[in-house]
């Protein structure tokens, strides 16, 4: 630390101020004040280590000044002695009560006084440098949480891209087969007019089909842009549940229809909104559904079930499969990150440990339905967030 560390004495007695220099005189940096009233003047401008305090003064005693100076942020490491002719009890625990450290009575050792005075010189150096240390020790704690936010974030969304990967050839063909519709009706409607049939009834139709496959387009684009959308520092937006699945469902149905595993999407209200970050919704429900389907793949019952059972302030969105559900050895380390029971190269056993971190930053939880006959996964939100959106 540099320079002296400082004392202020203070006492309306200039015999008792001169007992105090004769101890400390020397080793620390000392100010000297004979009232209340100067004492406070002092401390507008200087912050003291220690202040000796005499507590019988006219005008501002003792109790106000340690009263005043314990409501200053700047003198929260300054240590307070008080000094007194009197050793009553009920004094000294007065003064404890309004903030002093420690207490004295008249008259005093010079010796002894130092002695304490050392001590507690001692005590404010581990203070301030003990404050130093956690000053510290927080910056370096929030730098490392923001390092690891934004691996998290950089890890949740590599897995996100992992899945658009994987579905990229099925996604593709789903855009293409309307495509190819859309040229083929395109073409049928060039031939109508150089012909001069001008079929209205056929001409309307055509034009509905190139209406009907573009909407699928659409369709299957919406829910790429939900889905590869960076939302980790989105807030919470009130959406329709059946907007958030019905785009999800658009980027996996071509790798059910592959697969030939029937996917059911059971009816709820349309109507249903939730306060959530979609992209991270979409992310969780397309993990649980391929999953789902890569589980069932070679079973020879193949389906798997999407639906929504909600009350006033919960939904619950379960996929259900064919399977005859996860033994208890599994079920213990499902959501442990880098578990997975795929195949090598088939997965890298993040996607529940991931999927499960979303929804709990959404104040829900991801589980298995145990009392289920099948293999079901629940994903438990509220329909509001606290504080709202």
């Amino acid at each position: 630390m540099n320079g002296k560390q400082k004392i202020l004495a203070v006492d309306d007695e200039p015999r008792n101020l001169k007992i105090m220099l004769l101890g400390l005189r020397g080793e620390w940096e000392i100010t000297t004040a004979a009232s209340g009233e100067e004492c406070m003047d002092i401390l507008r401008t200087s912050t003291p280590d220690i202040i000796l305090l005499d507590i019988m003064m006219p005008g501002i005693d003792g109790y106000e000044i340690c009263r005043q100076v314990r409501l200053r942020q700047e003198f929260e490491f300054t240590k307070i002695i008080l000094v007194s002719g009197r050793a009553l009890l009920e004094e000294r625990l007065k003064g404890y009560e309004v903030g002093a450290d420690d207490y004295m009575t008249k008259p005093f050792v010079p010796e002894e006084l130092a002695a304490k005075v050392k001590v507690f010189m001692r005590l404010v150096l581990v203070e301030k440098e003990l404050k130093e240390f956690n000053v510290a020790l927080e910056e370096r704690v929030n730098l490392r949480n923001q390092q690891l936010l934004a691996a998290e974030a950089k890890l949740v969304n590599a897995a996100k891209m992992s899945a658009l990967g994987e579905m990229a050839g099925g996604i593709a063909h789903e855009i293409n087969t309307p495509l190819g519709v859309i040229t083929l009706v395109s073409s049928q409607l060039q031939e109508l007019v150089q012909e001069e049939s001008l079929d209205r009834v056929m001409i309307l139709k055509l034009l509905g089909n190139i209406e009907k496959t573009t909407q699928k387009i659409g369709e299957i684009v919406r829910g790429l842009r939900l889905f590869s959308r960076e939302s980790s520092k989105d807030g919470f937006e009130a959406k329709p549940l059946r907007e958030i699945i019905e785009s999800t469902l658009s980027l996996c149905r071509e790798k059910f229809k592959n697969l030939e595993v029937n996917l059911v999407r059971e009816p709820f209200d349309d109507d249903l909104l939730i306060e959530c970050r979609a992209p991270q919704i979409s992310q969780v429900i397309l993990n649980l559904l391929t999953n789902a389907c890569d589980a069932v793949e070679e079973s020879n019952e193949k389906w798997v079930k999407l639906n929504c059972q909600t009350d006033d302030k919960v939904v619950k969105i379960r996929v259900t499969d064919s399977g005859s559900g996860i033994p208890k050895e599994t079920l213990d380390k499902l959501f442990q990150p880098f578990f997975t029971t795929k195949g090598i190269g088939k997965g890298t056993g993040l996607g529940l440990s991931i999927s499960k971190g979303l929804v709990e930053s959404h104040h829900g939880t991801l589980f298995v339905d145990s009392n289920s006959t099948n293999t079901c996964f629940v994903i438990e939100l509220p329909l509001k967030q606290a504080g709202g959106v």
